[in-house]
């Protein structure tokens, strides 16, 4: 499954909020010259207070933008780089040489962003801004240099210069983003591989699960199924979802190592039979246990601890919110299907029963806030239930059903 657009986006929103805090620096900076021209260190004009003032609110908007109002748009990121642009000459103007950083400021900026097209943008329209500011500073006559006395000088010694100085650092920060969208490139493709290669090497296993058992096949499908119902129901994003459905298909594969006579053994477990059954959690878990990547540590998690109780009566005595969360959203799942699927030592339960039990253990087996969610989402529930039924045929009229569901889950 490809989340290449969700990885980039998150990656947009962190280099907005990178942009906002340096955009903040700046703005503190401001203010510290017109606190230091107060006290007299500068001497300013009070004419540049305005400017000044009006430079700090440029510099907060992307804060308010992205940080407060969490906002993103390509419009306003164009407005924003306009501004920037403006502001710089409206700075060199002013101030002349003692602000000539800020003509090359709103480049520099473009390179966070990450996009080509923002940064040949901003080179753009600084190029005629850069001269008007000269040209502005040459007729305002309010802070002029030595050179700038004449408008030769103005041209020869201010604009030309200035603006071979620009193109160098506008074609560096054109190569650096370039630069940065080939490793941007590469760690979206890097980040599908490692997902593939995950997603195939649990599939590998669940077709290995599948031709042990049948039964098993169907019930690891279902799982997943009800876990993604319950992630999403929580609030979990597409991508977060799929990776811990996925991997909750590996929720019981440790047993693999138990014995099939253990468990397909029809009615219930002997103490021993029972402590067998209990280390496919261990098993589960050490088979994920020198795997990198991260669906392969949530499968390891899930596979531990999705026998775990909320009132800590679990098989190793976890309990509450300690639980890990996604083994608290198999828990439910892998509890609900085996009381609505058939076994070899039960009859299913109905969908309703298995929901009143499932309700019943609010707050005692499963988390309460899941359990809320489960109930709201049980249609969701029926429609897996009924889309991947089990390829089996019916047991013998003689088997009893087990109406105590604790031969696996005491």
């Amino acid at each position: 499954m490809d989340f290449s657009k969700s990885l980039l986006d998150e990656f947009k929103r962190d280099v907005n909020r990178t942009m906002a805090a340096a955009c903040r620096i700046g703005a503190l900076l401001m203010i510290l010259v017109i606190i230091l021209n107060m006290s007299k260190v500068f001497v300013l004009d009070t004419r540049a207070y305005p400017v000044l003032v009006s430079c700090v609110v440029v510099m907060l908007f992307p804060t308010l933008y992205y940080d407060i109002l969490h906002k993103d748009s390509i419009v306003m990121r164009y407005v924003f780089l306009t501004m920037t642009v403006l502001m710089s000459g409206l700075l060199y103007t002013m101030f002349s040489y003692h602000a000539v950083i800020m003509l090359i400021f709103p480049t520099v900026m473009s390179v966070l962003f990450c996009e080509i097209k923002d940064v040949i943008y901003t080179e753009l329209i600084s190029v005629p801004v850069i001269i008007v500011a000269h040209f502005a500073a040459f007729m305002i006559g309010y802070l002029p240099d030595e050179p700038l006395k004449t408008l030769h000088g103005v041209v020869f010694y201010g604009i030309i210069p200035r603006l071979i100085e620009f193109l160098s650092i506008a074609v560096l920060c054109f190569w650096i983003t370039v630069r940065i969208r080939k490793l941007v490139q590469a760690l979206v493709d890097k980040n599908e591989e490692l997902m593939s290669n995950e997603q195939m090497l649990i599939e590998s296993l669940t077709k290995v699960i599948e031709l042990q058992s049948q039964e098993t096949g169907g019930h690891v499908r279902r799982v997943a199924e009800y876990t993604k119902i319950l992630c999403k129901a929580w609030g979990m994003d597409n991508e977060m979802t799929w990776k811990v459905s996925t991997a909750a298909m590996m929720h019981d594969v440790g047993k693999l190592y138990v014995p099939i006579e253990v468990q397909e053994k029809p009615g219930r477990l002997n103490d021993a039979e029972y402590e067998e059954m209990k280390k496919h959690i261990f098993y589960g878990s050490q088979m994920f246990e020198n795997s990198s990547g991260e669906m392969m540590e949530i499968a390891k998690n899930i596979a531990l601890q999705h026998h775990e109780r909320y009132d800590g009566k679990g098989y190793l005595g976890i309990k509450g919110e300690k639980i890990d969360f996604y083994a608290r959203c198999v828990a439910i799942a892998d509890v609900f299907d085996a009381l609505v699927s058939r076994r070899p030592y039960k009859k299913p339960w109905t969908p309703e029963e298995a929901k009143q039990q499932i309700i019943s253990q609010k707050g005692r087996q499963f988390d309460p806030e899941l359990v809320d969610l489960f109930v709201a989402h049980f249609d969701e529930f029926m429609e897996v239930f009924k889309k991947y039924p089990d390829a089996q045929e019916e047991m013998d009229g003689d088997s009893k059903r087990v109406l105590k569901y604790d031969r696996e889950f005491r």
